[in-house]
């Protein structure tokens, strides 16, 4: 079949392949190791397979169709010994995207279909889990699979999330000045927003937020709270500002906190806790739901939570019962990444036309690391 994929596809068939073998998935801790609790499994759907359901029943995994009819059966023997192989094909290859031979056998053993699921889609697998809190009721759950083999992957990439700020005290050819003399790399046109932002404070020049620059990504932030725009927005200047770009540092930034306690007219430990509670919301509906070019009515699609490939081959679980160890572990594990200039025109000064002052536009980009 030589089924050619990325390191994320093939983790996520590395995971529907463990939690097979093993018929349940360790839950994880606020620092995502795995603690002594499980979620038991009785049968997995993969979105990329709308048509097939996987059933554990004793030592055996039985492939239905949707109608119920037996399309395959095989041991959970033989399930774990493809998952180990694939494993160690995944650690090993080269390149963004690779043929895994343990992938292969995977769709045969199994009779499986579909590659992946829908680029929108934010459930990977459908579980059904005995409830851990009704004895004997089953529920299905979307799970999201996120893998650490190979790097740590986007939280919420770029694109639509652009912010709009306008730079005062200084004149339009001023701060195109400042820009220019501010040091960079070679083969760089511009110094790029951790140069930059330093180089205007130092020049004395303010930059101040204006606008969201997409009107659904605008929209979808003020359904967590309407003064989350500019809570975000300044955020993500100071966390440039200061050079502190891991997002539990960045919400403590003393010169973020006293901006915006002056802004809203709150007391400064209020502020605080606001800025840390709203940029965690933002993590798990990033994580959970939230496309952030696309209208978002606050629902949760991923609604049983994230399942992780640690780098070590463990795969663990954050589900619905456990969303205050999620919320901490995406805070502590992720930080503001700079995505392309040049792609996402932004993080340089510019100047429009006909105005004597100067703007610039940041892109907000999250990954762990």
């Amino acid at each position: 079949m030589n089924i050619s994929a990325n390191r994320g596809e093939h983790s996520e068939l590395l995971a529907f392949l463990c939690i097979l073998h093993e018929g349940k998935v360790q839950v994880a801790d606020k620092f995502g190791e795995p603690r002594q609790a499980w979620l038991k499994v009785l049968g997995i759907q993969r979105p990329s397979d709308p048509n097939r359901k996987y059933l554990i029943e004793d030592d055996q995994v039985i492939v239905t169709s949707s109608a119920g009819v037996e399309l395959a059966r095989a041991s959970r023997a033989s399930v774990s010994a493809i998952a180990g192989a694939l494993f160690l094909q995944i650690k090993h290859a080269e390149g963004a995207s690779f043929i895994c031979p343990a992938a292969d056998e995977a769709f045969t053993l199994l009779s499986l279909e579909g590659t992946k699921a829908g680029s929108g889609a934010k459930a990977d697998l459908l579980i059904e889990v005995a409830s851990p809190v009704f004895d004997g009721e089953v529920l299905s759950l979307g799970f999201s699979v996120k893998s650490e083999l190979g790097g740590l992957p986007t939280l919420l990439n770029a694109g639509a999330t652009q912010f709009e700020y306008r730079i005062e005290g200084c004149s339009a050819d001023d701060a195109l000045a400042v820009q220019e003399a501010a040091p960079r790399n070679k083969d760089k046109d511009y110094p790029g927003p951790m140069r930059l932002m330093p180089a205007l404070a130092a020049s004395n020049a303010r930059v101040v937020f204006e606008s969201v620059v997409d009107p659904i990504f605008e929209q979808n932030l003020k359904m967590m709270d309407t003064s989350f725009p500019r809570i975000l927005a300044d955020t993500l200047m100071h966390a440039y500002l200061g050079g502190e770009l891991a997002l539990k540092d960045a919400v403590r930034s003393p010169a973020l906190l006293e901006e915006l306690s002056r802004a809203l007219s709150l007391p400064l430990p209020m502020v605080e806790r606001i800025v840390k509670h709203k940029i965690k919301e933002l993590l798990r509906q990033s994580a959970l739901g939230m496309n952030p070019g696309r209208q978002w009515e606050g629902q949760v699609e991923a609604h049983g939570g994230w399942i992780i490939v640690k780098e070590s081959g463990d795969v663990v679980c954050f589900h619905v019962l456990n969303d205050d160890d999620f919320r901490e572990y995406l805070l502590a594990g992720t930080k503001f990444d700079t995505p392309s200039m040049t792609r996402h025109h932004a993080g340089y000064v510019y100047k429009q036309k006909d105005e004597n002052f100067a703007k610039l536009r940041l892109s907000l980009q999250v990954r762990f690391g």
